[in-house]
Parts: structure tokens; sequence; C-alpha cells
């Protein structure tokens, strides 16, 4: 496999795209443990952003890969 930096740098989103939702299933988990008003706030507020950033990173390194036809 080529290791190049644009790999290295479509790699990164896809972590990245990883640890936002991580993130907002740690706050799902949180508030399905104990309903807080703080836990019930973060959740409303950051899990559907945090949704919404992870999957336009993942849309967009899909889409970069189609351009670049590494995947077709």
């Amino acid at each position: 496999m080529n290791d190049t930096p644009a790999d290295r740098k479509m790699l990164l989103w896809i972590r990245l795209a990883i640890v936002l939702t991580a993130l907002a299933l740690v706050l799902a988990l949180m508030l399905l443990y104990k309903e807080t008003p703080y836990v019930f706030t973060a959740f409303m507020f950051l899990g559907p952003l945090l949704l919404a950033a992870a999957f336009v990173l993942l849309g967009w390194v899909i889409l970069q890969e189609l351009k670049a036809g590494r995947v077709l």
C-alpha cells in the first residue's frame, strides 16, 4: 500500500470522524446511565452536532477517494 501524505491525511480525517462518533456515543451512554439536566443538555446540543460532523467528514473522505479513482 502506498503511504503517501494524502493517504495519511485521509486516514486522519477518518480517525477524527471515529472519535467524534465515539464522543457522541459516550454522551448517549452517560444519559442512559443517569439522566441529569447537564448531561441531557449536553447530549441534546452536542450529540447531533458531533454525529453530523462525523457524517460530513466521512462523506468528504469517500468523495475524495472516488474522485481520485482509487475505489472504482
